[in-house]
């Protein structure tokens, strides 16, 4: 999914200011360790960096392999400091996972908003097919993330949902571990369209029964461990 979904910018000047006022800041303090974070798969992984060298508004850091992983997937990063009063969102120039080295440009303030969330969300390991009934009629899309407070489902066309809309959604979910199969049946309302091309993004609200839940949230459990596993596998 589109990476601005996780952030919302903090302006304080300008860009150009504030990206200036950032590197000065990290020049004057080349010692300090930073925290690096990045959304894989809906999972944050987060692990400790250092300034190796800054110049012409390039920042290298030292990253952990895994951290080095996750940025050559989303080709950027969210940065945490005491130095800063917000978190700061830059942009990947250079990144390799064996060296365990990244390139850093485009510095900016910003609001991670995926740190709001109540609940863990995780992406599916396959797009499972969904049925959302309606209304206004039976609308097909794909599971793409799941948390115990809600859904998103990707559509590959503009549907006559709008924001507000009661549905009852139908999917299947695998356990990563058993691959036993998980029904699920459930009222979802609709709480926000984005997108500008298709798949879109259609995110419902859900509030599954006591035993639903329990299953939803052993699965969300049993897909971090086997995310987590997978990066390790990847980068060893």
């Amino acid at each position: 999914m589109n990476i601005t979904d996780l952030y919302s910018t903090r302006i304080q000047k300008n860009f150009d200011e504030d990206q200036a006022e950032i590197l000065a800041v990290l020049q004057a303090n080349l010692k300090q360790p930073l925290k690096l974070i990045n959304y894989y798969k809906g999972i944050p992984l987060s692990y400790p960096a250092t300034i190796a060298s800054i110049s012409k508004g390039i920042v290298d850091l030292d990253v952990h392999e895994v951290q080095a992983f996750t940025i050559e997937q989303t080709h950027s990063a969210f940065i945490r400091s005491p130095l800063f009063r917000h978190a700061l969102f830059a942009q990947a120039q250079y990144v390799n996972v064996s060296k365990r080295a990244a390139a850093f440009v485009q510095f900016s303030y910003v609001e991670i908003m995926a740190e709001h969330r109540s609940f863990v969300r995780v992406a599916v390991d396959s797009q499972e097919p969904v049925s959302i009934e309606s209304p206004l009629g039976t609308i097909e899309g794909q599971l793409y993330d799941i948390s115990l407070s809600g859904l998103n489902i990707l559509i590959d066309y503009t549907c006559p949902l709008e924001p507000g809309a009661e549905t009852t959604v139908q999917f299947v979910l695998r356990s990563p571990e058993t691959a036993q199969a998980i029904n699920a049946r459930l009222p979802a309302i609709l709480i926000g369209i984005a997108g500008d091309v298709p798949p879109y993004s259609y995110r419902f609200a859900i509030s599954p029964e006591k035993q639903l839940e329990s299953q939803i949230s052993q699965y969300i459990f049993q897909r971090q461990v086997a995310i987590i596993r997978g990066v390790k596998e990847v980068i060893s």
